[in-house]
């Protein structure tokens, strides 16, 4: 009987002295499964030392297709392809899929109608979602072929790919959680993506970036708000005055003519305030305020120091009291 790849990986690729303290520290018990992603497949191991009390992480993924599982451990070992750590995860993972305590099974995608969840296209992501097969046929495929785009407008994209013989029909499009649905006729029930998409997501990838669906978003009105400082508008001709770039999937302007300034925005005009009925009707019921005038005396009180007395210490203090009306008259003789 064949053993299982995952064995098998770890055989191929551990030392004995690592396979032996792997396999240790699995029968153990030293093993416990954190996170598991049937769809990426995916495992997290939180794996405990056989010689230390240290826990370490240990991320397995795609551990479902043979040519492209990958390992990773947070244990500091470098000597070898594979530590420990991650031979006792390799089994403890085995074990659990033999005792069927995982779903395992293989689920059937009908490609007429597939989400993934992809914030945006790169090699990555789109890796996740197909196997590793289809994902070189399709870079094998762009090397001397392209897919016809036939429509790329509000964040969707119809497109054409021809395979052997025939045209496949493929539809993407970003959905209301920002996720893609995507559509095609192929024939593929391993796969969330299956040929003719993944072609269509490499090519768009290569030709217009990661963040191309945001770029074909109907961003009018952001533009629209850009193009107000300046005094233009969508509705004018722009070529050579103006034009629109994209930086992380939002819209920037860049003025091409020169000439061309910014405007002075209007002051907004000053609009009468009105208060609710019941403090329009306090006000109104109030009395008026009266105006109240700083109050003018009308007689005034002055004191004289006299000095030319000859008595040194003797002072003469006189005190006078004059109306106002005198006082005028007196400044009106000077």
């Amino acid at each position: 009987m064949a053993l299982p790849h995952l064995v098998k990986f770890v055989y191929t690729h551990g030392t004995d002295e690592v396979i032996r303290r792997g396999k240790k520290i699995h029968s153990i018990g030293f093993v416990e499964l954190v996170d598991y992603d049937d769809l990426f497949g995916s495992a997290v191991f939180r794996v405990k030392d056989d010689s230390y009390s240290t826990f370490y992480k240990v991320y397995i993924q795609k551990f479902k297709d043979a040519k492209a599982t990958s390992l990773r451990c947070a244990c500091p070992y470098n000597l070898g392809d594979i530590c420990r750590h991650e031979v006792a995860a390799l089994f403890q993972l085995q074990d659990l899929i033999d005792r069927g305590h995982l779903q395992s099974e293989n689920l059937q995608y009908d490609q007429r109608h597939t989400v993934v969840k992809l914030k945006t296209i790169d090699l990555k992501n789109i890796r996740h979602f197909t196997s590793q097969e289809v994902f070189s046929d399709a870079e094998i495929f762009l090397r001397t072929n392209k897919a016809k785009i036939d429509f790329a407008e509000n964040e969707t994209v119809k497109a054409t790919v021809p395979l052997n013989g025939q045209d496949y029909k493929v539809i993407i499009s970003k959905n209301e959680e920002r996720s893609f649905d995507t559509s095609c006729d192929y024939e593929d029930t391993e796969n969330p993506l299956c040929l003719p998409k993944v072609i269509v997501l490499t090519q768009l990838l290569n030709t217009h970036g990661a963040n191309y669906f945001d770029s074909i978003r109907n961003w009018d009105k952001e533009k629209n708000k850009l193009l107000e400082a300046y005094g233009y508008s969508l509705a004018d001709d722009l070529k050579k005055k103006f034009e629109f770039v994209y930086k992380e999937g939002k819209p920037f302007l860049r003025v091409l003519d020169i000439k061309i300034k910014r405007v002075a925005l209007a002051t907004a005009p000053v609009r009468p305030v009105l208060l609710p009925m019941k403090e329009r009707e306090a006000a109104e019921a109030a009395p008026p305020e009266v105006a109240v005038q700083e109050a003018i005396p009308s007689q005034r009180l002055g004191v004289v120091f006299n000095f030319n007395k000859k008595r040194i210490l003797s002072l003469l203090l006189m005190l006078w009291l004059a109306s106002r009306m005198k006082r005028m008259k007196h400044l009106r003789a000077q």
